[in-house]
């Protein structure tokens, strides 16, 4: 996996919901996990616009409890899809495993990261070894990494991928 992302930053506040805001509450309720079908509602009650703004290699950067609320997988799972990266001052811990189950490269516990960007601002980061680069604003900042079994279980491809490798291993194990 490219763990440098290089692209467009996205810069959103505080108190950023699941439901509402990063995805609209009805695909938690039908239980719909399809990329194809979440990645055109990603940020949609903030942005209805929003994903025919980004390209892949894009970052979103957000203040405190980016994913807040009921811990639905749905709004990882349309970052995921519109292959972006995430770097938030907080992420709570419900969202925090739902953002590593559903594969996205990101780094949570940046300090005011956001007084430091503005959308539009060309961002470079590496999420394995947590470098942060504001090429448009000539910063870099340095992170705290995700600890490697989690970065392990992102550049698989989030929890399905993981589960399925140690099966198969178990059962190649076992012949």
């Amino acid at each position: 996996m490219n763990w440098i992302y290089r692209g467009r930053c996205w810069k959103f506040g505080d108190n950023i919901g699941i439901d509402g805001d990063m995805m609209p509450l009805e695909f938690a309720l039908k239980r719909e996990l399809d990329p194809a079908v979440l990645g055109p509602f990603l940020m949609s009650g903030i942005d209805p616009d929003f994903h025919k703004k980004v390209k892949p290699g894009d970052l979103i950067v957000a203040g405190k409890r980016f994913g807040q609320g009921n811990p639905h997988i749905q709004g990882f799972i349309g970052i995921r899809a519109n292959g972006l990266g995430l770097v938030a001052e907080s992420i709570p811990r419900g969202s925090f495993r739902n953002a590593v189950n559903a594969g996205v490269p990101f780094l949570s516990g940046c300090l005011d990261v956001t007084q430091s960007v503005e959308t539009g601002d060309e961002l470079e980061i590496d999420f394995e070894h947590g470098s942060f680069r504001n090429l448009t604003g000539d910063l870099r900042l340095n992170f705290q990494p995700l600890d490697r079994q989690l970065l392990d279980i992102i550049a698989i491809g989030g929890w399905r991928a993981h589960l399925e490798r140690r099966v198969a291993g178990m059962k190649a194990g076992r012949a």
